[in-house]
């Protein structure tokens, strides 16, 4: 209870009071406190706080001046020591850090620590990886060992996937509620969408709109979401990425049903976009706003299929204006596409037109064989093959655009 009501009252005197009027006539709190008060912030930035961002933003910049003030002899106090390397790994300014770090020696802490901190603060993943990596100190902060967890699980992602992986998980374990909890299951879909882990990325997406959907920074989560699911492909099914989006907010799902359509779209999976972008068109319609883009998806899924036609005059009615450059090319290939299908010529099932030779002199007459034809042996129409190409040639009459 007491050390809450001095984070509160740390808080207040930052807010409360003009920066230079706080620095001359407060006492300054030590760096663990200041560091500590960062902290409990950015865990509220991260459950949808409003009032939280603005206010981290001025404290940041207030902690900064107060670190750079401090007294040599602060940094020999171990949990102070720590606290910096919280700070930086929990974005701080690197710059105070640095100066910190390479100007004062801290005989509290580990070399490795230092090394490996100045690594982050240069940016330079080696480093980060050799110094923070093995066994660390028993004695250092859970809080620090979560952020040394957070920021080597990057770093490890493209190189050894499970192991960064099991450090989010030990972030989840560690640290629930917190900033650092909202970060670990946000870099850890796409990390278990390359593993191919389908199970994994379900149970962190659900943790995530169940804890953080208010996070404003749930919108790289469902980037990162969307992502996974074009890398699971058919591994994860259309019944279960709606169960996913039934838990997010309907401002959220409705971008993300498009985002998953329009993905579909590109690689060339007809029936996801044409589910998605179904689902898409009922919210839209439901919450009574725009569902041109669910539309578009919808009329292009529909394409090469036997809704040609009504999709072909739906993508012509479409308002232009209300769509971004790229939806624009998708129309005008889909709409390229529909016109060519539409122009081949009818041939009726089980009837294949044939010319019949009579005797000399007869004249010769077009007639209509009917001819049994077992499934097994139908070959593709040409026209059907060529809009299949046409249709995986979207992709690179759009660059490759992203999803």
């Amino acid at each position: 209870m007491m050390k809450g009501f001095r984070l509160r009252w740390l808080l207040i005197g930052f807010m409360g009071l003009p920066l230079g009027i706080a620095h001359a006539d407060m006492p300054s709190p030590e760096p663990y406190l200041l560091v500590r008060s960062m902290r409990m912030l950015q865990d509220q930035v991260a459950s949808g706080k409003p009032e939280a961002l603005p206010m981290l933003n001025r404290v940041l910049g207030h902690i900064a001046g107060q670190l750079e003030a401090a007294s040599p002899d602060v940094w020999q106090k171990p949990a102070n020591a720590y606290a910096i390397l919280i700070y930086l790994l929990n974005g701080g300014n690197p710059q105070v850090v640095r100066n910190i770090l390479t100007t004062t020696k801290l005989d509290s802490i580990s070399p490795k620590l230092v090394a490996g901190s100045l690594a982050y603060a240069d940016g330079n993943p080696l480093g980060i990886v050799d110094n923070f990596s093995g066994e660390l100190p028993p004695d250092i902060p859970s809080e620090l060992v979560a952020s040394i967890s957070l920021v080597t699980a990057a770093q490890l992602a493209a190189i050894d996937a499970p192991t960064a992986l099991k450090r989010l998980d030990f972030i989840r374990l560690t640290a629930p509620g917190t900033l650092l909890e909202e970060a670990a299951l946000r870099r850890g879909l796409m990390m278990a969408a390359n593993l191919g882990d389908k199970e994994k990325v379900k149970l962190l997406a659900r943790n995530y709109l169940q804890r953080f959907a208010l996070s404003p920074y749930s919108e790289d989560f469902f980037r990162q979401l969307v992502d996974a699911v074009m890398v699971l492909k058919g591994k994860i099914s259309n019944d279960e990425i709606e169960e996913i989006a039934s838990l997010a907010w309907t401002g959220a799902r409705l971008p993300f049903y498009l985002r998953i359509a329009r993905g579909a779209i590109v690689v060339g999976d007809m029936p996801r976009a044409r589910f998605m972008s179904e689902k898409a068109k009922a919210l839209a319609q439901s919450i009574k706003t725009d569902d041109t883009q669910a539309q578009l998806y919808l009329g292009i899924s529909n394409v090469g299929t036997d809704k040609t036609t009504d999709a072909v005059k739906m993508l012509s009615e479409l308002p232009k204006d209300r769509l971004h450059e790229r939806d624009l090319k998708l129309l005008e290939a889909a709409t390229a596409m529909g016109g060519r299908i539409l122009e081949q010529p009818s041939v009726v099932p089980g009837e294949t037109p044939q010319k019949s030779v009579v005797k000399a002199g007869a004249a010769t007459t077009d007639i209509k064989v009917k001819v049994d034809t077992p499934k097994s042996e139908v070959t593709i129409d040409p026209m059907i093959d060529e809009t299949r190409k046409k249709l995986d040639a979207i992709d690179a009459l759009l660059g490759k655009a992203k999803k």
